[in-house]
């Protein structure tokens, strides 16, 4: 049985599960923090960015559970939906209160995020255009998928997902 093979690897154990949620959340979060300064820079959403969140939530779930697979990848999406979900608050929230800025005005968005005004503020960003929703699918789309399929042990020459 290889732990490399998720058809054949045994069942994750709760230890493997925590490693993995704790570094797909730190990989998402520290790319949603690039992303944020990316955005400070620029002034501009870049929404393009967004599916390097799901990439990096995946190489996180990868790292902390040293395993690809069906429950890889369901972490990877689910740390993505969270990082993603928090950087796109914070990223939307200093936007917004740029452009009341810019007017002579302020807004009053919370710096802790409560689920209702998260929801106003990404409902904003979604609101905005298809960039956000359409690079918003493709990071799930890439958490899932490297999440599954692993990735590729350049030192070693091996791949470390699926065979195929």
């Amino acid at each position: 049985m290889s732990d490399h093979d998720p058809a054949t690897a045994p069942a994750p154990r709760p230890a493997s599960l925590l490693r993995g949620i704790a570094g797909g959340l730190a990989g998402g979060l520290v790319a949603g923090a690039v992303w944020f300064a990316v955005v400070i820079g620029t002034s501009s959403m870049t929404t393009y960015l967004i599916p390097v969140i799901g990439l990096a939530a995946a190489y996180g779930v990868y790292a902390g559970m040293h395993r690809p697979g069906g429950v890889a990848a369901l972490l990877a999406v689910l740390c993505t939906l969270a990082s993603g979900a928090l950087s796109l608050y914070y990223i939307e929230r200093y936007l917004v209160g740029r452009w009341f800025a810019d007017a002579g005005d302020s807004a009053e968005i919370p710096l802790v995020p409560y689920l209702d005004w998260m929801g106003e503020v990404i409902g904003h960003a979604f609101a905005k255009g298809p960039g956000v929703p359409a690079y918003g699918v493709l990071a799930l789309v890439a958490g899932a998928w490297f999440g599954r399929r692993g990735f590729h042990d350049i030192r070693r020459g091996e791949h470390s997902g699926r065979a195929g």
